[in-house]
């Protein structure tokens, strides 16, 4: 079977099967135990661009995700370190990897520009400075995804954001439903309006920024084609 129609089924199992683990395996330290190799397994061959990739996006977060938590705009039930679980961090090298496994863009990627660092900041800022206050995230993010939206509209961007978005919904779904983590004001199914900006923003900024980003720090030859 081709990599590319391999993804399209594995890159959705892979997430059903990460969440059962999470949910069955209760000592968060043991979770990325398990899916590490088990995400290596499922998403070989591994390049360098990938493992980098991964790194950049489990670093990330944990600013990220900290500068919102200490300011109460979410909770996680397991407050292993920086109010989050061991395993958060990781799960968000995997989300990246999932996305990039589905697609399995074989043709030319877009290059890297530097209106992506201008759209990772004003996101990054958004959620930094507006993280306890719902409306005004959801307002501020509006704007940011609206600037992302504005700056990257090509068909592939705008399946990107669609995927990111799923595969965000079916990730908070079961996230506030089992109560590992909860928002104090949502308004949809135990979620804010804002996660569905920040999902979209996932997306874009993944194919944009992260993915040109790790290849270009791995050492491939820059792409000349600006994307489908």
């Amino acid at each position: 079977m081709p990599a590319f129609d391999r993804n399209k089924w594995l890159s959705p199992l892979s997430l059903l099967v990460t969440l059962g683990v999470i949910h069955l395996v209760d000592e968060s330290i043991l979770v990325p135990i398990i899916l590490v190799p088990l995400w290596f397994v499922l998403f070989r061959p591994f390049n360098r661009s990938d493992l980098l990739m991964f790194l950049i996006a489990a670093v990330f977060i944990v600013g990220q995700n900290y500068s919102v938590l200490e300011r109460g705009g979410f909770a996680f039930e397991e407050k292993d370190f920086l109010l989050m679980p061991f395993y958060e961090p990781f799960l968000w090298g995997f989300y990246y990897l999932n996305v990039k496994r589905f697609f399995s863009e074989d043709r030319e990627r877009p290059r890297l520009e530097p209106r992506a660092f201008a759209g990772v900041g004003i996101t990054a800022v958004c959620f930094s400075a507006f993280g306890g206050n719902d409306f005004r995230l959801l307002l501020a993010t509006l704007v940011s995804t609206g600037i992302l939206l504005w700056m990257f509209h090509r068909p592939y961007d705008l399946y990107y954001a669609a995927y990111a978005l799923a595969l965000g919904f079916v990730v908070e779904i079961f996230g506030v439903s089992t109560g590992l983590w909860s928002y104090p004001n949502p308004d949809f199914l135990g979620m804010p309006y804002w996660s569905a900006t920040m999902w979209i923003s996932v997306g874009i900024l993944g194919r944009r920024f992260l993915i040109p980003f790790s290849e270009w720090l791995s050492g491939k030859p820059a792409r000349r084609g600006r994307g489908r």
